[in-house]
């Protein structure tokens, strides 16, 4: 009932239409309630607000329809704007990166409020007391809460002009898509180092247990990328069952009905083995466990980030861009997230229950994989830009800075495989200068010092 809980508010999280729909409901039910006091408590308000609040029949009339109207053109310019701005994005940045605006808040809340606004007016007006027309009487006061909620409409307007002039500032998307990954990590981290059930260390016997016993495959219902595995409850599940589960393919990973996702094994061998219909439950139940959809989410997925980063800096050294710099921020701000995730160790991590045993197994993509793919492309399509092979050894040192001597090694490496990789005859006398520079304090960073490979040789060089 929990798993069919988080699952549900998951996919519904993920609909664009979610925060608009709950303010639409909410501007429902404030015209309802309004609408209602003003039927039944008109005199007792008289009494207790003061009289600019109220207004008369046709200035109610003439006040919610111009409200009504303007909001309407609001929306439209809004959906304009978010049109425009989804095209730059797709075009200038990455496709990858349309859904960071799209899904983004304040752009949901603002056509949440505007949408909201609209309701109130035309549901107020639809409602309004036909009998006071011609009275004169001034004894509306649903116009005054829409001039409120006008102002307030007006004011989230502004705002979003402003969002909007700030997300296609290249700069600041990607700055954001890499707080975007940060903030992954270091929930995944927090949640593992304040569970001492959650480990980075396998049992020492994990290979004799595992080998001596007989494995079941589990595969998936429909085919399309895992954006959730809901690894808590996976470990109960193992837990009640006494087995050990273990993940197979991790979240961002794309999958179809002839894909191994998880593989169990039963631990107590003194006991029955299971029949196939409690063999099929226990498949269901660990199906239960997994949100697959037709794209990849960017709530848990680490490699999801550095991929739309690694695709920003792609589209900005391509012949139809050429922006360099924009290319060399990005690749700096990869370094920083691959520095953050070398401390975080988040590689493998094994799920124990109360007794200590050994129930969920998740192997998550290895730091040089890691490396790699987010560097490989840039590698390729710049091996003929000193600024970007430069900028590449930079954010090596970068993830090189305070991590474990075998990141270190491991960063080293991958320098040769990069280095390796480049055009060295476009390179003149400087640029070699200028790329030793770099190779050396990495191999500084790195512990290689002496042992630092010369790519480019070049006379009189010195390095002190």
């Amino acid at each position: 009932m929990a798993v069919l809980k988080l699952k549900f508010l998951h996919n519904i999280e993920n609909k664009i239409y979610f925060i608009p729909s709950i303010y639409a409901i909410s501007a429902t039910l404030l015209s309802i309630v309004v609408i209602f006091i003003e039927y039944k408590y008109t005199n007792t308000l008289i009494n207790v607000l003061p009289s600019y609040f109220f207004t008369s029949y046709d200035l109610s009339k003439t006040i919610l329809s111009t409200i009504a109207g303007s909001l309407f053109a609001m929306i439209t310019v809004s959906f304009s704007t978010i049109m425009v701005v989804l095209t730059m994005y797709s075009s200038q940045f990455s496709p990858r990166t349309m859904q960071d605006f799209l899904k983004n808040k304040v752009t949901l809340k603002v056509l949440g409020i505007f949408i909201a606004g609209f309701i109130y007016s035309i549901l107020t007006l639809l409602f309004i007391d036909d009998s006071l027309q011609g009275s004169g009487e001034s004894i509306i006061f649903s116009a005054m809460i829409g001039v409120i909620v006008a102002i307030v409409c007006l004011g989230y307007f502004v705002y979003f002009i402003h969002h909007a002039a700030n997300s296609v500032q290249v700069n600041l998307l990607i700055e954001s898509l890499k707080e975007e990954v940060i903030e992954i990590v270091d929930k995944i981290e927090a949640r593992n180092n304040s569970n001492d059930q959650i480990r980075n260390e396998a049992p020492d016997n994990l290979k004799e247990m595992l080998d001596d016993r007989e494995v079941c495959e589990v595969h998936p219902e429909q085919s399309g990328y895992i954006q959730v595995i809901y690894d808590i409850e996976l470990t109960k599940l193992a837990d009640e069952y006494d087995i050990i589960i273990r993940a197979e393919k991790m979240i961002g990973d794309y999958v179809t009905e002839n894909t191994i996702v998880f593989k169990l094994w039963q631990l107590n061998q003194e006991q029955e083995k299971f029949t196939e219909e409690e063999l099929e439950e226990i498949k269901t139940k660990i199906r239960g466990n997994l949100v697959i959809s037709n794209e990849r989410s960017k709530k848990n997925d680490i490699e999801f980030g550095l991929l739309k980063l690694t695709e920003v800096a792609l589209r900005a050294i391509s012949p139809g861009i050429n922006d360099p710099n924009t290319a060399i921020f990005c690749i700096n701000q990869l370094g920083w997230v691959l520095s953050r995730i070398a401390v975080a160790n988040l590689e493998n991590t094994y799920y124990y229950n109360e007794k200590d045993e050994l129930c969920f197994i998740l192997e998550d993509i290895s730091f040089w994989d890691l490396l790699y793919k987010t560097f490989y492309q840039l590698s390729h399509y710049g091996n003929q830009d000193v600024s970007v092979a430069g900028s590449i050894i930079d954010a090596l040192v970068i993830i090189a800075e305070g991590s474990p001597k075998e990141i270190k090694e491991q960063v080293w490496k991958f320098s040769h495989y990069i280095l390796g990789g480049f055009d060295k005859n476009v390179l003149e006398q400087e640029d070699k200068k200028f790329l030793n520079h770099k190779i050396y304090r990495l191999a500084k960073e790195t512990g290689n010092k002496e042992e630092r490979e010369k790519y480019f040789q070049v006379e009189n060089f010195k390095i002190n």
